[in-house]
């Protein structure tokens, strides 16, 4: 889940804008024509659910003839789920025609009419809104109608006042996640509104949702898990009365392991190490400087020195006088070290800053790519002194190339530290003083030993199953709900977040390239920043590959929010890729994330934030396409199998060794991202006790080859019959395909995505009429990107929004007869291109992204 910036954007050229950059053109995308060569709306069955309900079938979803069913998604949130009756109609049709058979309604439950569901006449947010649920009601029977299914969010964003009985909001954690997951009342009223809103009959459909065959999906709450938030610090931050409450539970759960105090401390004491000795050079400043580092490079200005501090002596002082481009341009660490896999270290400092702020502090590679190796805390700093100290146990490290980092957060003022060190152990097992009959047992920090941090994963890992399930039978037994159910995303809790959704119907997970960054206050527009590249030359430490090790398998799976965010210069490739890639990985949903931002923005014709499509040529002109290699099945599933047994009764230990992600328990058994091209990836659990490996790896089929960036920039390829993709770095170059041949001319920044796709079917050698897409840069008129070209702050620019124009020769061997024509922003037939000996040339005179070819 994400926030989404809305912009004010002119809806009209206006004369005073500068003059649209030669090879450039506007191309305000528009509701596709019905019966054009974009239009797809033939895929869906109408209405959705007229055969039945979606269910699971051989770990596949299956429509209501027990027919395999794949889904190519949007999001619509806040207002946008409640839009003015009179539109209703033309969003789903206009979804449709995209290739659009699932919407799933998400934050739903954030705030009061008109943006949220919640009645505006009650202080609480329990009262649903009538006119509200009206218009949410009148949208879901349209997009039936159109053949779209309905998912349906439960908990997003629901922050409970005082009001519901929850004082003191701020204080608990963000939207209460985490803490919903064993707060009795907190669950009670998630209970309620699943009842207000699922039993609620539909007038215009006549069935209440839970009975309704057009929503196929349920899911409990979004983003929510007490195991990744136990992986942080969010749970030892709760309020009173909260912290008690957690607390209490985890102590009943002790005395549930173990007969007393006595056998808790020889288990937990098992492992302590104490403190060795020193390893930081110069750790008391008694040669200045020497040996450490501070990192602030330009735009930022900063200073290190050493000072007298009348307490603690000789202290670092780091000061930043100008503010970087990036969170951590702000950095003091010291480099070159060696520590050993495995073992446990403790890093202890005093520290104060002015202003207040909050830093991270982390040991990772001192070179790329800078992964971190076992610690990485977030602290708040005041002016006052104050002393921490973290162990944590080594992962991975690379011999005499660890640093010790303290990133300072991008904020004018002074950090002070004194007192650093680090050194190998110090770890305990159970404090001196606690006692499990006296039930004052306290929350195990990270610094525990291997088995106190293994039972508090596993408490907390007890804590989700009840909540989880008990949703889940909720749902199902006492209001009878007949669609399926996930609860949250499989990612939050690494492994045990994929043992806690695989006792749901189905596992969801998501995914961003190149989310917005925000260095100093979250979400402010005027200060956040993108990398600006493109994924297609990251294979390994892209999104796909990634999202492919968290596969469940003999469940179905999706991915509900997906996106490269405007405005990054090559999102053109967001919607091939992930069609691609899902077909390839045999998945059965994706989502892009989202729609809209306003209910004005339906028919606006400019980029109006990071995440929403509307207005957008660079999502909207690929959706065909994307959805005849999901939905149509132009990608075939990848010839492998590999499936990752882990063994279930060691989860716990499992996420403690392993955090938040999985990709070093596939490493463990030697799978890279790279071998997802040919070989479909899942997790299943053993009765074992090792981690180990079903299936050999095999090679490709070449229906999508992905090259590394050291290759040649990275480019990725679709090869199918009955659709081609190429993008990349492949300006200028000359692709050569089966049966097609790319020519691509030379664009401001080496950068294409092209498309071919078969419009009626048949493979492209035989096809009567094709689409053709061909892009690059997308963006709005007079956009005020900074000279970095890593973000526009507020300045948005104006619509219509304006396109680069590809120069392209497709030749289709031995195909003759044919004709293209340039499309207009609905998909219409405009100028002949030119064609012959079945070639096509087109390019920026044409004004245009997409094109038709066909036999007449």
């Amino acid at each position: 889940m994400v926030r989404l910036l809305i912009v004010s954007l002119p809806l009209a050229a206006s004369a005073a804008w500068a003059q649209v950059p030669e090879g450039w053109f506007e191309f305000p995308i528009a509701i596709p024509a019905e019966g054009s060569v974009v239009d797809v709306s033939a895929l869906n069955a109408e209405p959705a659910g007229a055969s039945g309900f979606v269910t699971v079938r051989d770990g596949v979803l299956v429509d209501g003839r027990g027919e395999r069913i794949r889904f190519l998604g949007t999001n619509l949130t806040f207002a946008d789920a409640f839009p003015d009756k009179e539109l209703a109609p033309g969003i789903a049709w206009r979804m449709a025609a995209l290739g659009i058979n699932v919407v799933r309604f998400h934050h739903l439950d954030n705030q009061y009419r008109p943006r949220g569901i919640w009645d505006p006449d009650y202080p609480d947010f329990q009262h649903m809104d009538a006119e509200q649920l009206d218009r949410l009601d009148w949208l879901i029977y349209q997009l039936r109608e159109r053949g779209i299914y309905t998912n349906l969010n439960l908990h997003v964003s629901r922050w409970f006042n005082e009001a519901d009985g929850f004082p003191n909001r701020e204080a608990r954690p963000h939207y209460d996640k985490g803490l919903d997951n064993f707060e009795p009342r907190m669950i009670e009223l998630q209970q309620d509104y699943a009842r207000d809103l699922l039993t609620h009959v539909n007038p215009y459909t006549g069935n209440a949702y839970v009975d309704e065959p057009c929503v196929a999906f349920v899911e409990i709450t979004n983003e929510d898990s007490a195991l990744q938030f136990a992986l942080g610090n969010e749970l030892y931050r709760l309020p009173e009365p909260h912290d008690a409450l957690l607390r209490g539970l985890w102590v009943d759960w002790l005395r549930e392991q173990y007969a007393d105090t006595d056998a808790l401390r020889a288990a937990w004491d098992e492992g302590s190490d104490p403190l060795g000795e020193g390893m930081l050079r110069n750790r008391d400043f008694a040669e200045g400087t020497a040996e450490w580092v501070l990192e602030a490079p330009p735009p930022a200005q900063g200073t290190l020195e050493v000072v007298d501090d009348p307490e603690h002596g000789r202290v670092l002082h780091a000061q930043l006088t100008q503010v970087g481009l990036e969170p951590w341009h702000f950095q003091v660490h010291q480099t070159g070290h060696t520590i050993e896999d495995g073992r446990l270290y403790t890093v202890s400092f005093l520290a104060k800053a002015d202003p207040a702020r909050t830093i991270s502090v982390n040991v990772r590679y001192d070179v790329a790519d800078w992964r971190m190796v076992g610690l990485n805390e977030s602290i708040d700093l005041t002016p006052e002194w104050q002393r921490f100290s973290f162990t944590f146990r080594a992962q991975e490290p690379l011999p005499e190339h660890t640093r010790l980092s303290f990133n300072n957060a991008s904020v004018v003022g002074d950090v002070w530290y004194a007192d650093i060190s680090l050194r190998p152990g110090g770890t305990l097992g159970l404090p001196e003083g606690e006692s499990l009959e006296e039930g004052t047992v306290s929350l195990p920090p990270h610094s525990a030993t291997a088995e106190a941090q293994a039972d508090w994963y596993a408490f907390v890992m007890e804590l989700e199953r009840r909540y989880t399930l008990g949703m889940y039978r909720f749902l199902k037994e006492d209001l009878g709900l007949q669609a399926l159910v996930t609860n949250t995303q499989a990612t939050y809790g690494g492994v045990g977040g994929i043992l806690r959704e695989s006792r749901m119907d189905w596992l969801d997970v998501h995914a961003y390239w190149e989310h917005p960054r925000f260095p100093r206050r979250a979400w402010d527009p005027d200060d956040w920043r993108i990398p600006n590249t493109p994924m297609a030359a990251a294979l390994g430490g892209d999104r796909l590959t990634s999202l492919s090790g968290y596969r469940f398998a003999g469940k179905p799976y999706t991915v509900s929010e997906y996106n490269h965010p405007a405005p990054n210069d090559y999102r053109a490739e967001c919607m091939p890729m992930l069609g691609a890639w899902a077909a390839l990985q045999d998945w059965d949903g994706v989502y892009q994330f989202a729609y809209g931002g306003e209910p004005e923005d339906w028919a606006i014709s400019a980029i109006t934030g990071y995440f929403q499509m509307v207005g957008d040529p660079a999502k909207v002109a690929m959706f065909p396409v994307a959805a005849n290699l999901l939905r149509r099945g132009d990608v075939a599933p990848a010839p492998g199998e590999l499936t990752l047994r882990l063994p279930e009764a060691q989860v716990a230990e499992l996420v403690r060794d392993h955090g938040r992600g999985m990709a070093g328990l596939w490493g463990a058994v030697g799978i890279t991202p790279e071998r997802a091209l040919s070989n479909r990836l899942a997790v299943a659990w053993t009765d074992g006790d090792e981690v180990t490996l079903d299936g050999r790896p095999v090679s490709g089929d070449g229906q999508v080859r992905w090259s590394g960036a050291d290759d040649d920039g990275g480019v990725f390829i679709v090869d199918t019959e009955r659709t081609k993709v190429v993008l990349g770095p492949i300006a200028g170059r000359t692709i050569e395909l089966a049966g097609v041949r790319f020519e691509v001319g030379e664009t401001s920044n080496g950068y294409a995505a092209i498309a071919l796709t078969s419009m009626d079917g048949l493979p492209l050698m035989e096809s009567e009429r094709m689409l053709l897409v061909a892009m690059n840069r997308v963006e709005n008129q007079e956009m005020g990107w900074d000279a970095e070209r890593t973000t526009v702050g507020r300045e948005w620019g104006n619509g219509p929004a304006i396109a680069e124009g590809v120069p392209l020769a497709v030749t289709l061997t031995g195909r003759e007869g044919l004709s293209a024509w340039a499309l207009d922003v609905e998909g219409r037939r405009g100028e002949p291109a030119q064609m012959g000996g079945g070639a096509v040339s087109v390019g920026p005179p044409h004004r245009t992204v997409w094109y038709e070819i066909a036999t007449q």
